[in-house]
């Protein structure tokens, strides 16, 4: 017999699963609202980020799935918008700018990158 302080947790997980699956969302990103789930159900907040990343390495860059590489270059965009927000605040230091323009243009080269990806 099932353990009862697992039955809410499962009944979200096969919840979720379900929605998912009739609302016709990709495998991925079930996978990745799972994962989610599980890491804040379980309490370990690194899980989502932890298996997010392994998709994008493994799915993403190695199979160019399109999904995925479209969802790593949102997250890299809106990384990149918030660097240059931060690059034009006059507050930080000189130096402090120099570190946020070298983010700045890592992230515009990531993006070419995975755009490259993406349409090949």
């Amino acid at each position: 017999m099932a353990d009862k302080k697992f039955f809410g947790a499962a009944q979200e997980f096969k919840v979720k699963l379900n929605e998912s699956i009739n609302a016709g969302k990709e495998p991925l990103a079930i996978i990745l609202e799972l994962a989610k789930l599980f890491g804040e159900i379980s309490g370990e907040d690194s899980y989502y980020e932890n298996t997010r990343e392994q998709i994008v390495a493994v799915y993403g860059l190695a199979f160019k799935d399109k999904f995925v590489l479209e969802d790593e270059l949102a997250a890299v965009k809106a990384r990149l918008e918030k660097i240059c927000a931060a690059y034009e605040n006059p507050d930080f230091t000189e130096e402090e700018h120099i570190r946020i323009g070298y983010a700045l243009e890592n992230h515009k080269k990531e993006i070419a990158r995975l755009e490259s990806l993406k349409n090949s």
